[in-house]
């Protein structure tokens, strides 16, 4: 499972000497206290100031009632710090079952306690209305619990054209799932700042990784580079809205609020704190770790805030910031292990790599995009998040949670006592979630959407469009599962020029039976990963276009050692054969009777190659031209 956590230790007493490195790496830069002035001060009332200090203390001790009452744990042994951000240390715990944590239940005492520091902070807002601070330390802690439709009714009785106020607004619909709202909402919030002279919404430096900032600060166009960088941040676009952004546009806010509010770790606001929250959001559950007792008067209790075990990383490859159609398949991958930013999206926590095979066709002056897809089987790819770091195999966790019962039992010499037996129940068959799927081609320069849509978690589809670059995705969507795949890289094609030939992509097929015909017969017997079995006879597919009538060619088809990364490391699709590469079958192919679209397909076996990664080519030599090769990563497995 994969958690978050923002380790440091309350100030109380003598600082442990490990966790005083870990509070004094970097000097804390606080942020000069400060509130967004979005609605004025009641000045007619005299005692504004006293009330409002009054209201940040009711906030301040409701917090601290929470943190001294989170049950502490001992810390787990031999742990260090996968990062350092400020003050703080950020772990990314691997080895756990996500499905065997969830969000703690709040006590009882909590709510409670809650329903107190809300009514202390209605009647000091009822005194003054106008205050920025006090509405929104309500609209947060009503969130706490859903009750947003009273939120809204609060917000709203704070006039129009106030920035603040709408971003409240912005936020809480956000928080209910309608981004669309959201986003026009934090939209107009960002336009009535700059007519107030307000700074920047939210700052993309503590949000982007160095590189991918970089690439953001040389751009000569940053409102269209930002606008890009969300357009392909979306999480689903089977899904209405873009919630990746609009999160984004919350965490802003929440950084707003927490600005001159306690907080639950007991430290001063800092940039630190502000970087993490606009990276990863709010904690989702705290915890109090008790350290080992080091036999000196030592406070070794550290505050742990953990965040949702499925958050992984939707923004970008870098490159992409910078031509999205560059990227290469492979390379945009949703990191789960160490993201550099995380979130996990409400309609589809679990969301997973989709196996795909893309080609690209020529239909005129348009590219046709095909692509065959399935969900990425599980015992291809052990999911990281499952890995254990125990080599052992022990559950220690487990057993630090075996009652007292449990622990008596199983060491009890004399074996445990006879269990009762169990009915046997016979378990009904579970009928599938429907599935929703897509293909997607987004314009890399004006952000177009071009789409079909389908259904079914494996399939294929066809997507005309017009030449030019874009990025590619194949989607499939189970709502009611809460379960999701996708698969995104760059493509690009240009328009043929007249006199001159060329290939498509290779398209791999599944063996036996009769040659396809023509590419719409070819499709539906496409394999969403080119995976072969050893021995197993499949087809290539291809098609050539600009031949003369009666030009022949000799075809060559050959076996390179390595898959994806020989093919990244020599361009998106090769162009070049390698020399002495293995040819597994050479022919001549007749010219065509007539001008247009030729179709090709061929069957194969490879029964000598070992299980591994290898590149297939087809060479293409026409008289008096360019030799045309191209080539596609094919994988033999036993």
């Amino acid at each position: 499972m994969l958690v978050l956590a923002f380790v440091t230790t309350r100030p109380q007493g003598i600082l442990p000497i490990a966790m005083a490195a870990i509070l004094t790496v970097a000097a804390p830069t606080v942020a000069v206290p400060y509130f967004l002035a979005a609605q004025d001060r009641n000045e007619s009332n005299p005692d504004s100031v006293s009330l409002l200090q009054e209201a940040k203390e009711a906030q301040a001790r409701f917090e601290r009632f929470r943190e001294e009452r989170i049950p502490p744990e001992l810390a787990g042994y031999g742990r260090g710090c996968d990062d350092l951000i400020g003050r703080f240390c950020l772990r990314f715990e691997d080895g756990e079952d996500e499905s065997e944590w969830s969000v703690p239940e709040e006590p009882i005492e909590f709510g409670m306690a809650r329903v107190r520091v809300l009514d202390e902070l209605r009647d000091i807002h009822d005194q003054i209305p106008r205050d920025s601070w006090i509405l929104g330390q309500r609209v947060y802690y009503m969130g706490e619990v859903g009750d947003w439709r009273a939120a809204e009714n609060l917000i709203r009785r704070c006039g129009g054209g106030n920035w603040w106020c709408t971003s409240l607004l912005g936020f809480a619909r956000h928080a209910q799932g309608n981004w669309d709202a959201a986003a026009d909402l934090f939209a107009l919030a960002k336009t009535q700042m700059a007519d107030a002279g307000e700074g920047d919404f939210l700052s993309l430096e503590l949000l982007l990784d160095p590189d991918a900032y970089g690439v953001y600060e040389r751009a000569p166009d940053k409102a269209a580079a930002e606008e890009r960088l969300w357009l392909l941040s979306d999480p689903l676009y089977l899904v209405d809205g873009n919630d990746r952004m609009t999160e984004q546009y919350a965490r802003g806010v929440l950084v707003r609020l927490r600005r001159e509010a306690e907080n639950p770790y007991g430290v001063e606001w800092g940039d630190d704190i502000e970087e993490l929250t606009l990276r990863y959001g709010a904690e989702r559950a705290w915890e109090r770790q008790r350290g080992l007792a080091t036999g000196n008067l030592q406070d070794t209790r550290s505050i742990v805030g953990r965040h949702h075990p499925k958050s992984q990383e939707f923004l970008p490859p870098d490159e992409a910031l910078d031509d999205p159609a560059q990227v290469a398949p492979g390379d945009w991958t949703l990191e789960q292990r160490r993201p550099w930013t995380g979130y996990a999206p409400p309609y589809a926590p679990d969301l997973n790599a989709l196996e795909t095979q893309i080609a690209r066709f020529r239909r005129g002056d348009s590219l046709l995009v095909a692509g065959a897809f399935a969900p990425e089987p599980e015992d291809v790819v052990v999911d990281s998040r499952r890995q254990t770091r125990n080599p052992r195999g022990v559950d220690v966790r487990a057993q630090r949670n075996e009652d007292r019962g449990d622990q008596q039992a199983r060491l009890n010499p004399f074996g445990r006592p006879v269990e009762v037996p169990q009915a046997f129940i016979v378990e009904e068959p579970v009928e599938e979630a429907p599935v929703q799927s897509g293909l997607f081609l987004i314009d890399s320069e004006s952000g177009e959407r071009h789409e079909v849509l389908g259904e079914g978690p494996s399939g294929a589809f066809m997507l005309q469009v017009p030449n030019g670059r874009y990025v590619v995705g194949i989607e499939a969507f189970s709502p009611d599962a809460k379960e999701a795949w996708r698969h995104r890289h760059g493509l690009w094609q240009d328009p043929l020029l007249p006199g001159l030939a060329s290939v498509s992509d290779l398209l791999i097929l599944e063996g036996g039976g009769e040659l396809p015909d023509n590419l719409d017969e070819a499709l539906p017997t496409a394999m969403p990963a080119a995976r072969i079995r050893v021995g197993d006879a499949f087809k290539v597919a291809w098609e050539l276009y600009g031949l003369r009538i009666g030009e022949s060619a000799s075809v060559r088809i050959g076996v390179d050692q390595g898959g994806t990364g020989v093919l990244r490391r020599l361009g998106q699709f090769l162009r070049v054969l390698e020399p002495g590469a293995p040819v597994v079958m050479t022919y001549e192919d007749a010219g065509p009777d007539v001008l247009g679209t030729v179709f090709r397909s061929v069957q194969l076996n490879l029964p000598d190659l070992e299980p591994g990664e290898y590149t297939l080519t087809v060479e293409i030599e026409l008289p008096g031209r360019e030799a045309m090769v191209v080539a596609r990563p094919i994988i033999i497995i036993p």
